[in-house]
């Protein structure tokens, strides 16, 4: 029976990747008495290979699956493990409503790392955010302020096993994303592009990432290679995403590809997820919301929120294949501009560490 456990609470595949293995992986080195248990939530974007997955993550001793999570929260069938008498939930992803779930059911307390928002403030006890902008925007009040630490971008964790950018001539990478309709709507996209780059670029060579949760689609002449080989990449080609804060903090030349020019591929959460599901009506709600946040969100790349500043181009609505090509040539032809931009990417993104610092804090909590 170990002393401690040590709950994660998360559910898409980009978080497993980003954030639970930096953390958990941590947490099993600085934390001896501790038992680590991952939980996953319901998530529309799930692959079917999670559970392998986090096979690869070293540390994490037990998995409650998303079906086992539901039936212990909604039908209070408790999973097959002896909880310690002592411990915390750690939120990593999702809803925030389901690592309080979990808390109340084992009475522990709750921390949350957060990006982009907060929730069931009078619940946690402890948020963890990546920067100072972030505390600044999401505290809203004295009382919450308080409860908010930073402690670094876990996205700049998650590559710290990565070879840092060491480029090789004329290499362009393409990134189709890690979830089906990505791949299905992007990869077409990419096809175009590689064929107007290889009219001005003949010596040009072309590789694909592919994710461990869902493969990417072969086109023939280009590589498929895994996250872990894209350091030799002059610049990628990403679609937005946990894609472009990881490689920002490789500090790897990218342009980001927004397609809007089909809606209806484009999954929606919560409430607008089933108004976009009725028939023609759906279809142009779906337009009319895609189109409002294209006019309403200043940037889609990660770096570029972050830094409050364009550092990456980013191309999005209708794309035109020889567009973005004429754009990833000229890049290519400026060393110096790709050269400023990687020093810009790794600033923005900050110094490794969070990991580390969230184990601290919680190993504090616990002892």
């Amino acid at each position: 029976m170990p002393k401690y456990d040590i709950i994660i609470v998360a559910n898409s595949p980009g978080e497993l990747s980003a954030l639970v293995k930096p953390v958990a992986e941590t947490l099993y080195r600085k934390i001896s008495d501790a038992r680590i248990i991952l939980v996953l939530t319901p998530c529309q974007y799930t692959s079917g290979k999670e559970m392998e997955y986090i096979k690869s993550i070293r540390g994490i001793s037990e998995v409650i699956p998303a079906k086992g999570y539901t039936n212990w929260i909604l039908r209070n069938r408790k999973p097959k493990i002896n909880f310690a008498e002592k411990g915390i939930v750690l939120y990593l992803g999702g809803d925030l409503a389901h690592a309080i779930l979990v808390a109340k059911k084992v009475k522990y307390p709750a921390v949350a790392y957060v990006q982009d928002r907060l929730g069931w403030s009078g619940s946690y006890k402890r948020f963890f955010v990546p920067d100072v902008r972030t505390k600044a925007r999401l505290s809203r009040n004295q009382k919450i302020k308080r409860k908010i630490k930073i402690v670094g971008d876990l996205m700049v964790d998650s590559v710290g096993h990565i070879r840092k950018w060491t480029p090789k001539k004329n290499v362009i990478t393409f990134l189709p994303g890690s979830r089906h309709w990505q791949i299905n709507h992007t990869t077409p996209i990419y096809k175009k592009i590689i064929e107007h780059i290889r009219i001005e670029m003949p010596k040009a060579v072309f590789q694909m990432v592919s994710s461990p949760f869902v493969q990417a689609k072969p086109i023939d002449g280009v590589k498929v290679i895994d996250l872990d080989e894209v350091h030799n990449s002059e610049l990628v080609i990403t679609i937005p995403g946990t894609n472009t804060a990881r490689l920002a903090a490789m500090g790897i030349p990218m342009i980001s590809v927004f397609p809007l020019d089909n809606p209806d591929v484009i999954p929606l959460d919560g409430l607008p997820h089933y108004i976009g599901k009725i028939p023609y009506l759906g279809s142009k709600f779906k337009k009319v919301l895609v189109d409002t946040l294209n006019k309403k969100i200043k940037y889609f790349a990660l770096p570029n929120m972050k830094a409050n500043r364009e550092i990456v181009p980013e191309i999005r609505g209708i794309i035109y294949p020889a567009t973005v090509a004429m754009k990833a040539v000229a890049l290519l032809d400026d060393f110096e501009k790709r050269k400023t931009m990687s020093e810009e990417l790794k600033k923005a993104m900050g110094r490794p560490g969070a990991a580390i610092k969230i184990a601290e804090e919680i190993n504090e909590a616990l002892h």
